[in-house]
């Protein structure tokens, strides 16, 4: 298969259901076009990566990619503790610590008694963290805001439900096991 670049020319956009093959009906092609979803994924990873310094550029709190990500879950889901934020971002619970010393240390992130075992603790966004939080969120919009400006709003819609439909897909492999 060819590789895609960017002067290639996407496939045909179909709707959601039309074409599906789920039911092995119209598998013409299938494997091919899976191949060219993943490789569009993959591409589309390695762009947003380059992008993520430029949006923390425009931010206005000075907050490295990965402190950043330790932000956005807390101020998303609440307060946590440690071992519970590591699985979340799947990363070792002795590189969060270290993480999270940081984001203490700068005013970000705060360690509280947790109401449920008072020798647990939680962690939990600070007022500057959730003004991080709240900027980069802020920014992220604007970028994408401009970025999708020529789409029309049935075309930002389709994208975000195939999108979430995706995730949620890739959410219950991992919830299997990676099956």
């Amino acid at each position: 298969m060819a590789r895609l670049d960017r002067e290639a020319s996407p496939p045909a956009v179909v709707s959601a259901t039309q074409g599906s093959g789920v039911d092995g009906a119209d598998s013409t092609g299938r494997d091919e076009r899976i191949a060219q979803l993943a490789e569009e994924i993959a591409r589309m990873q390695r762009t947003l990566g380059r992008a993520r310094g430029q949006l923390l550029r425009k931010a206005r709190e000075n907050v490295e990619w990965a402190s950043q990500i330790l932000i956005t879950y807390l101020a998303g889901g609440g307060p946590m503790r440690l071992g519970a934020l590591a699985a979340t971002v799947q990363s070792d619970p002795s590189t969060v610590s270290r993480q999270v010393a940081g984001l203490v240390r700068d005013g970000y992130v705060e360690r509280r008694p947790d109401p449920e075992d008072g020798r647990a603790v939680l962690l939990a966004v600070t007022e500057q963290g959730e003004r991080a939080y709240q900027d980069y969120v802020r920014v992220r919009a604007e970028r994408y805001a401009d970025i999708l400006a020529g789409w029309s709003t049935g075309d930002v819609a389709a994208l975000a439900t195939l999108l979430h439909r995706l995730d949620n897909e890739f959410e219950t492999r991992l919830m299997e096991g990676g099956r």
